[in-house]
């Protein structure tokens, strides 16, 4: 065990704390080197009440605020102005004076530590062992030495009982010791959930990316994340997985959400002349990379996304998902059921006439000329205003009109709908049965052109993995079910499809683990998450919160005091607090962590592309 030199404050205050049972103050000497060695994370060590002459122990705290104080100051500038702005000179001078060595009592630098419920454990003797670190068994002494943990001690009190062969990623490095990476359990991670909440611009997309990544570059069992992606962000900042990975799918929920040329060049035979080919296939990749959401440290990146893009267009990774198409007869038996009022005398008539359309047309599927056979017979019976010598009421011509519409309308969507190969399309159960599948990770990103669709969609995956699993008794492997603008998918009084994503994440929250089912919720607005769900999670990463009502939610549902959120105030970008029951190695002790930027990863991986595909031009040129 070795502190970091010169480093030595007093503990000068113990007070209860409803969150973190003890608030501890703690002064250093001001120096311009402390400073910028004690901040927000760092690790001190206190000797507590516990110690005896045979043995040392020190309690261990981690500090959540620091501010530099001098005494000439204090906190109240009510004075007379002259002599406070002189006063306030005079600090100046005694701030920027003491580089190494402090020489003014007047300065201070004033740190607030909560417990990590942890000590070290020493023996005083020559030749000791290495010190054991345990469970705290009693509070710091008032007036003792804190002294500063070093880089390697600090690290192994952070990923305390985290073995070297558990399954376990890099979360990120302390914001103040970048030699020092905090590491999580991959399994307690997604088994017992996560929740990622930061206000814009804190990189919470960009957090999401790089979490995803290091679990699914570092496991060493096969796990499966699945991403609804509601704002169609992912497909840039995973791209580097999908390309490598090799169960990796962009799935589009109905051909609309993505260009037709897509479809078109998956739709070419066999035969297809070669030019062709290459023609289809870069009028696919040009459309994809057009219309793909670049964030704005990439949007210079653009044309190099072709690259990936063909790669994964050619190797099918675009899939497409279409629910059952509507026959003729199903769609009008839907218009049917909706028709309203009882009608008269001539319901009977009209239900008949209506039931007479779905029998006869009942497998098939729309086409321009039975849209034309379909509009004659429903014009013909309103124009004679009458249906098996039964005179049509307002409220049956009503619904006449209004299944003519439909069929119009409707019918010639149907009608017009892209053919999806078999190369791209993928249904339901291929999905289960991949996630399902023990012997390799997978990543599926889900998109849709329609919110409510993605939302329906999120319902009916959940529900039929769960259930898969359930009647199976499967509990592996792990999958996390993530949901990024989590307030769209688990607001609070949901209704119609966000009632149905808002089940299935209550139904996985709280069931799903035991099962090896997981979910991730990420969002800016943690005040309209459902509170239920909120409470769920038993690891959260959390930045910047400029609102108190998002701040008290979170600090309800983890029990983290407003002291641990005043650090987040000075978090720039990537800068994030980790707490975790489970995944980390300190237990609920929150953890101020710096993670990589994923622009710069997925810039990285652009350029690796770039000249893959420029080292084999002149090998595909030299062929005959």
């Amino acid at each position: 065990m070795e502190f970091i030199a010169n480093m030595v404050g007093t503990l000068v205050r113990v007070s209860e704390d409803e969150n973190a049972r003890f608030r501890f103050e703690v002064w250093f000497d001001y120096t311009r080197q402390a400073i910028n060695l004690v901040r927000e994370g760092a690790m001190l060590a206190v000797p507590n009440f516990a110690s005896s002459p045979r043995e040392q122990r020190l309690s261990i705290l981690e500090v959540v605020t620091i501010l530099p104080m001098h005494y000439g100051l204090g906190d109240d500038t009510r004075g007379y102005p002259g002599f406070v702005v002189e006063a306030a000179r005079s600090a100046a001078n005694d701030w920027e004076a003491q580089e190494n060595e402090a020489t003014e009592d007047t300065t201070k630098i004033k740190c607030i530590a909560i417990p990590t419920n942890f000590e070290i454990v020493q023996a005083i003797r020559a030749n000791a062992e290495l010190p054991e670190l345990s469970e705290e068994s009693n509070i710091p002494m008032l007036g003792a030495s804190a002294r500063l943990l070093d880089s390697d001690f600090t690290q192994y009190v952070i990923n305390r009982g985290i073995g070297e062969t558990e399954n376990v990623c890099t979360a990120g490095v302390l914001i103040r010791d970048d030699q020092v990476r905090v590491s999580v359990r991959i399994q307690d991670l997604l088994r017992t959930h996560f929740g990622i909440f930061g206000f814009t611009g804190a990189g919470k997309s960009n957090l999401v990316s790089t979490l995803i990544s290091n679990l699914l570059s570092s496991t060493r069992e096969p796990v499966k994340i699945v991403m609804f992606d509601l704002m169609g962000e992912y497909s840039t900042l995973l791209i580097d997985h999908l390309d490598r990975m090799e169960d990796a799918m962009l799935i589009g929920l109905g051909v609309e959400t993505f260009p037709n040329s897509l479809v078109e060049n998956a739709s070419l035979p066999a035969n297809t002349p070669p030019a062709e080919k290459r023609e289809a296939l870069g009028r696919a990749v040009r459309d994809m990379v057009n219309t793909t959401l670049l964030p704005p440290a990439l949007a210079n990146t653009r044309k190099l996304f072709g690259y990936p893009t063909a790669s994964i267009i050619n190797a099918r990774k675009i899939r497409i998902w279409r629910d059952r198409t509507a026959t003729v007869g199903s769609f009008i038996s839907e218009v049917r059921g909706a028709f309203k009022g009882g009608m008269g005398n001539c319901g009977v008539a009209v239900h008949g006439f209506v039931e007479r359309l779905e029998v006869e047309f009942r497998e098939q599927n729309f086409t321009p000329a039975l849209i034309a056979d379909l509009l004659g017979r429903i014009n013909q019976v309103l124009q004679a205003g009458a249906v098996e010598q039964q005179k049509l009421t307002d409220t049956a011509r009503l619904n006449l009109t209004g299944l003519r519409s439909r069929v119009e309308h409707d019918g010639t969507e149907l009608a017009n709908q892209l053919e999806i190969p078999a190369s791209v399309r993928i249904g339901l159960p291929d999905l289960v049965q991949r996630l399902n599948e023990r012997e390799r990770s997978g990543l599926y990103i889900i998109q849709a052109h329609n919110p409510d669709l993605l939302r329906h969609f999120a319902w009916m995956l959940g529900n039929f993995t769960y259930e898969s699993r359930r009647r199976s008794g499967q509990i592996a492997p792990l999958v996390s079910f993530v949901f990024d603008e989590a307030d769209e998918f688990i607001p609070q009084g949901a209704k119609e499809t966000y009632a149905e994503s808002s089940e299935i994440a209550m139904t996985l929250a709280r069931r799903g683990r035991k099962f090896g089912l997981g979910i991730g919720i990420a969002t800016q607005r943690v005040i309209y998450l459902n509170t239920s769900i909120m409470a769920q999670p038993h690891t959260y990463l959390v930045s910047k919160m400029p609102r108190q009502s998002d701040r008290e939610r979170i600090s309800e549902a983890f029990g983290a005091s407003e002291d641990v959120f005043r650090q987040t105030f000075k978090f720039k970008k990537g800068d994030w607090l980790l707490m975790s029951y489970d995944a980390t190695g300190l237990e609920a002790i929150p953890i101020p962590i710096h993670t990589e930027d994923a622009n710069a990863r997925i810039r990285r991986f652009l350029d690796d592309a770039q000249r893959q595909a420029e080292g084999r031009r002149p090998a595909e040129q030299g062929r005959p």
